[in-house]
């Protein structure tokens, strides 16, 4: 723990054979839209550690996360599903003082552990190590967190992520449905009507 900074050393770590993974996490935006700044907040404890994200990073995990869960259902059935909070806390919370931008999120899963982790490489880090000429073997590892979740937290991260994502979007007038940036597609109603009410963009 020595090489931390001291805000950082209460976030989730590995000590010997035990492992402390975060009382909560979410992700949000805050700002007008079109000017959103979309963050990924993980709580230890009552202090909350906050990181930058892009859109499309939110997005990814909102897709990425259940990808990998429906993996770890069908290679470990034994487990069962991710248990959750009956009234989870997906707000965030200030302060929103981030301790980098995220340059790029992975996301895997320890089975010993029954735990999500989720690594965090700081974007300024990932540009530096793209500007060197050539590859030194004393060159540092970009900065990095790596957060660990229980499944059900990780379930809940994922559906708040597409959540914070769609609420900047307008909503198309004839089917109630989000429009991205590029454009929209409906059916027409009646079409809509046969199908059950399914939507297609």
């Amino acid at each position: 723990m020595t090489d931390l900074t001291p805000s950082y050393a209460a976030l989730p770590y590995y000590e010997g054979d035990d492992v402390y993974p975060v009382t909560r996490i979410t992700a949000g935006a805050v700002g007008a839209p079109g000017k959103r700044t979309f963050f990924l907040q993980a709580f230890f404890g009552p202090e909350p550690f906050s990181w930058v994200i892009e859109k499309e990073q939110a997005m990814a995990l909102s897709r990425a996360i259940p990808e990998l869960l429906a993996e770890v259902r069908d290679e470990f059935p034994e487990l069962g599903e991710p248990l959750v909070a009956a009234e989870p806390n997906l707000k965030l919370s200030e302060p929103l003082e981030p301790l980098f931008q995220v340059g790029s999120i992975g996301v895997g899963y320890d089975r010993l552990h029954d735990l999500v982790i989720f690594t965090l490489v700081d974007a300024d880090a990932l540009e530096g190590e793209a500007e060197e000429d050539q590859v030194d073997d004393d060159i540092t590892e970009p900065t990095q967190h790596q957060v660990y979740t229980t499944r059900g937290q990780a379930k809940l991260l994922g559906e708040q992520a597409e959540k914070a994502v769609v609420a900047g979007r307008d909503l198309c007038p004839h089917c109630g449905g989000p429009m991205d940036d590029f454009g929209h597609f409906c059916l027409p109603s009646n079409a809509r009507a046969r199908r059950g009410g399914e939507l297609m963009h």
